[in-house]
C-alpha cells in the first residue's frame, strides 16, 4: 500500500493554520555516523514510522526539533531506531515519504545575525538520513515559489511535491524542483461569487496511485473566499488552474464536517483513509475509490475499545496497516502516541498494537506520521 497524509497532515503515495513557522531539526538516537560532524550521513534503517519531536525553549536552550523513527513493530514505550538532527533549526511540521523512501518535512531555520531572520523551506531528505543530514533539495518560501505557509503536505511514488496553503490553494513541484522555481502547476482557492475550484481553505492533502488529489477543506470566512462546497474535493491527475473536482464527499452519511478530516491517505487500490474529529466523536473512515457526494464510509473504525482520542496524521505501511498519532484530547500536552490498526479493521475494534516514547514528548500541531 502507499501513503499520502497530510494534517493536518499529511503524508506521500507509500506514506491547522498556516504554519510559517516551522522548523527543522532531526535528531538519531542508537545509530553510528559516519564519523563526521556535520553533513549527509546515512545508515538509519530504511522501514519504519517517522513522526515529529518539537522542543520548546528554556531558559537555558533554545527551541530545536526532530524526526524520530521507529521500527513498525514498535510497542509499549519504544526508543527510536533513528533520529536526524540539524543545529540551528526550532520547529517543524508535515512529514511524507516518496515511493523509494526520501523524506519530505517543513521547517523553519532562524540565524544568528543580527536582527535574526527566518528562512522556511520544504526538504528533502533522502532515505536512510540520519544525524546531521543534509537536505538533496530545498525548496523555500518567497515569491517565485509563490508559497508564504502552508497547511499541509503530500508526495506522490515519483516525488512530485503538493503543497496546501490557505491563500495559494494547491502548488505543486515537480520531483526535480529545487531552489526557487516556480510550481509547475497550481490549483489556486475560490474567489467570491466564483468557487470553481470549491477551495476554500485546503489543508491535508493526498495523493494516490493514479494521480487523483484529494483535498481536505477548512471553512474560514474571515479570509475572504466563498464558503466551500465539501470538506473533501478530489481532482483528476494534471488538474491545474480553475477547475472544478471531479468528486466531493459531503454530507450526513459521511460524517464528515468542514475541518473534521485531520488526515488523509490513500491505499495502492485507491481506499481513501481518513482521521476524523468529529463532535460525536474520533473516527477512522475508510471509503470507497469511487465515493462520491453523501456517501457512507465503507468501515468506521471508532468506540471505546480503539483508544481514539485527539486524531492527527495517517499512513499506510505495505503489510496492511495503518497508523495514526493520537493524544487525550484536542490541546492536550499529554506524550502523544501511535496506534496500529488493520487496514481491514471495523467498529470498536483494539488496536493492533500501541506505542508512546519518552523521548516523543510534544509532536507538530499537525501530529505528523509517515511510514515507508
Amino acid at each position: 500500500m502507499t501513503t499520502s497524509a497530510s494534517i493536518a497532515l499529511r503524508t506521500s503515495a507509500r506514506t491547522a493554520t498556516a504554519l510559517a513557522s516551522l522548523a527543522l531539526v532531526l535528531a538519531v538516537a542508537g545509530c553510528a555516523s559516519n564519523g563526521t560532524t556535520y553533513g549527509n550521513t546515512t545508515g538509519a534503517p530504511g522501514i519504519g514510522v517517522y513522526v515529529i519531536q518539537n522542543t520548546a525553549a528554556t531558559s537555558t536552550s533554545p527551541a530545536s526539533a526532530s524526526i524520530l523513527e521507529f521500527s513498525t513493530s514498535a510497542t509499549g514505550t519504544a526508543t527510536p531506531i533513528s533520529t536526524i538532527a540539524n543545529p540551528g533549526v526550532s520547529s517543524l511540521a508535515f512529514l511524507a515519504v516518496d515511493g523509494t523512501g526520501n523524506l519530505y518535512t517543513s521547517t523553519t531555520t532562524t540565524t544568528t545575525a543580527t536582527p535574526s531572520t527566518s528562512a522556511t523551506s520544504i526538504l528533502e531528505y533522502p532515505m536512510g538520513s540520519q544525524n546531521n543530514a543534509q537536505p538533496t533539495r530545498s525548496i523555500p518560501f518567497n515569491t517565485t515559489t509563490g508559497l508564504t505557509g502552508i497547511n499541509g503536505l503530500a508526495v506522490d511514488a515519483a516525488g512530485n511535491i503538493f503543497a496546501t496553503g490557505f491563500g495559494s490553494g494547491v502548488s505543486v513541484f515537480t520531483a526535480t524542483a529545487t531552489g526557487s522555481v516556480a510550481p509547475s502547476r497550481s490549483i489556486p482557492i475560490g474567489t467570491q461569487g466564483v468557487d470553481v475550484t470549491t477551495l476554500e481553505a485546503p489543508y491535508a492533502d493526498a495523493v494516490d496511485a493514479s494521480g487523483n488529489l484529494y483535498v481536505a477543506n477548512e471553512y474560514s470566512p474571515d479570509i475572504g473566499a466563498p464558503a466551500p462546497t465539501a470538506p473533501i474535493v478530489v481532482f483528476a491527475p494534471a488538474a491545474t488552474g480553475s477547475v472544478a473536482p471531479t468528486r466531493t464527499l459531503s454530507g450526513a452519511l459521511t460524517t464528515l464536517a468542514f475541518r473534521s478530516p485531520a488526515g488523509i491517505a490513500t491505499d495502492t487500490a485507491g481506499n481513501l483513509y481518513v482521521t476524523n474529529n468529529a463532535s460525536s466523536g474520533s473516527s477512522i473512515l475508510i471509503f470507497s475509490p469511487t465515493a462520491n457526494g453523501n456517501t457512507p464510509p465503507l468501515r468506521d473504525i471508532t468506540g471505546s475499545n480503539t483508544q481514539l482520542g485527539c486524531l492527527g496524521g495517517i499512513a499506510l505501511d505495505t503489510e496492511g496497516y495503518l497508523y495514526v498519532v493520537s493524544t487525550p484530547t484536542c490541546g492536550s500536552t499529554a506524550t502523544p502516541s501511535v496506534l496500529k490498526f488493520s487496514t481491514t479493521g471495523d467498529g470498536n475494534i483494539a488496536p493492533a498494537a500501541t506505542f508512546t516514547s519518552t523521548t516523543w514528548t510534544s509532536t507538530d500541531p499537525t501530529f505528523s506520521i509517515a511510514v515507508y
